[in-house]
């Protein structure tokens, strides 16, 4: 059967996605990939990162299939584009997880290394974001920009439109809060 798919084309094969069929994007991945990963790599220089990546692209095809549209060019293009653009976003992410590791103060880093000692499993989170809930708008609203989006404290100041004391104030507020949670034992550790 698979070598009958290798004989349709882009668009046939896009059809059968569309109707689930799990050969088809089996076919477009075999096709492209190799295309595809080479552009990932030269942008990211992290083969990992560049395999996962990859594997992003062909999920969002698989999850929506409908985004590609035909009329408007050919499906390699479209693949490469789409791909460039995952690639990036996740540079952006990592160049952010790697300043918000930074912190101006040594209390932030205490506070971030006690909650960081807990197992973060699913259960936890929901613990977390539970807590979350109950610490007043802008110490709630900065954390989740900060830990859940990965924004730095700059680049919070700027979102919100504050000065970045009135930013890490209100984190080290939400953090003492949580870790307060954590002391008596409204989070467990596993």
């Amino acid at each position: 059967m698979s070598e009958d798919l290798n004989e349709l084309s882009d668009n046939e094969l896009l059809l059968r996605v569309r109707a689930r069929e799990g050969d088809a994007l089996m076919a477009l991945y075999r096709r492209y990939r190799l295309r595809v990963f080479a552009l990932v790599l030269r942008i990211l220089q992290d083969r990992p990162a560049a395999e996962e990546v990859l594997q992003d692209l062909f999920q969002k095809l698989w999850d929506h299939p409908e985004k590609f549209d035909s009329s408007k060019g050919e499906l390699l293009p479209w693949l490469l584009t789409v791909a460039r653009n995952i690639s990036l976003d996740h540079k952006r992410k990592e160049s952010r997880r790697a300043s918000f590791y930074v912190y101006p103060d040594v209390e932030t880093q205490v506070e971030l290394a006690s909650l960081t000692e807990h197992r973060l499993d699913a259960e936890t989170i929901h613990s977390v974001r539970q807590i979350l809930e109950t610490l007043p708008e802008e110490q709630k609203r900065v954390l989740e920009l900060s830990y859940f989006e990965g924004l730095t404290h700059p680049e919070l100041a700027e979102a919100l439109g504050e000065s970045l004391g009135t930013v890490k104030t209100r984190i080290r507020l939400g953090m003492q809060k949580l870790k307060h949670a954590m002391s008596l034992g409204l989070l467990q550790s596993k």
